[in-house]
């Protein structure tokens, strides 16, 4: 999904730069734990705190919450960004 059309480029800059941020300073990268699907994996924690702290984050900057959505697809997204493994995503042709 492209968070695009809910943020505007400065609001989607500052969230996926604190994103990718924020994952270098913690190290969720270098994570090594085997997959858990209870929701209380050490990367499950650092997730949910990041994007809690996100919220806070983009509501002292911009004076607006986002869709929730919006929160996780970008730490997901920083998430690739960091590991090296996001696909560019292509300009729309037509502006509106």
């Amino acid at each position: 999904m492209d968070c695009r059309e809910w943020l505007d480029v400065k609001q989607y800059e500052f969230l996926l730069n604190w994103f990718m941020r924020r994952q270098r300073e913690v190290g969720l990268a270098e994570l090594n734990e085997p997959f858990s699907y209870d929701g209380y994996s050490q990367y499950d924690q650092l997730c949910k705190q990041l994007i809690k702290a996100a919220h806070v984050a983009f509501l002292e900057r911009f004076s607006v919450t986002a869709p929730p959505i919006v929160f996780t697809n970008l730490f997901h997204l920083a998430e690739l960004e960091v590991t090296g493994k996001r696909q560019r995503l292509k300009s729309p042709k037509t502006l509106q």
